[in-house]
């Protein structure tokens, strides 16, 4: 078995001198980020292996998760800058055999499609609200049907995990009342 993550990077800055590859992740984004890096550790998602959009904001959240300390194996191909769902999916399928736990960090749309294309099975409530949408810092967590990532196909795999930023860093109460 082999399981995926999939990362939608964390909330960036509207703007930027460099156009919007060059976008850095706003202050919410990186303490959301370094909140689901906790999350990750501690149910013990630790990928060996990553793929990660060459966006300034896909690295910096690639950062903020910790995954630089952790992931011993990591790529950062370009076609994962606004890359196609397809085109996430075929770069999936190159991934080493001996990679069990893969991240693949980018962006939207392609990421959000892809995990709802690859999400097959699931709790009914987790797969409802990973179609509702995909905020920024939303991670999925397939567990994969299987042995080679060549083999990965759409709805085969099973949603074992949602993490949204809405859920794992809400603030205690609504800001107006702070």
């Amino acid at each position: 078995m082999k399981t995926l993550y999939l990362l939608r990077h964390g909330t960036a800055l509207s703007a930027a001198a460099g156009g919007d590859r060059e976008r850095p992740l706003a202050p919410k984004g990186k303490e959301d980020c370094r909140a689901l890096g906790k999350i990750m550790a501690a149910k013990g998602y630790i990928p060996d292996y990553a793929l990660c959009s060459p966006a300034l904001r896909t690295v910096e959240t690639l950062e903020a998760i910790g995954g630089k300390k952790h992931i011993k194996r990591i790529f950062y191909p370009d076609v994962l800058y606004n890359g196609v769902t397809g085109d996430l999916l075929a770069e999936i399928q190159k991934i080493p055999d001996d990679a069990d736990q893969v991240l693949v960090l980018a962006h939207i749309p392609g990421i959000h499609a892809l995990a709802g294309m690859l999400a097959g099975r699931g709790k009914p409530a987790m797969i409802r609200k990973l179609i509702e949408g995909y905020n920024a810092g939303t991670l999925s967590v397939l567990s994969c049907a299987c042995e080679r990532w060549a083999e990965i196909q759409p709805g085969e795999n099973e949603l074992t995990d949602l993490l949204d930023p809405l859920d794992y860093n809400a603030p205690a109460g609504p800001t107006r009342w702070t």
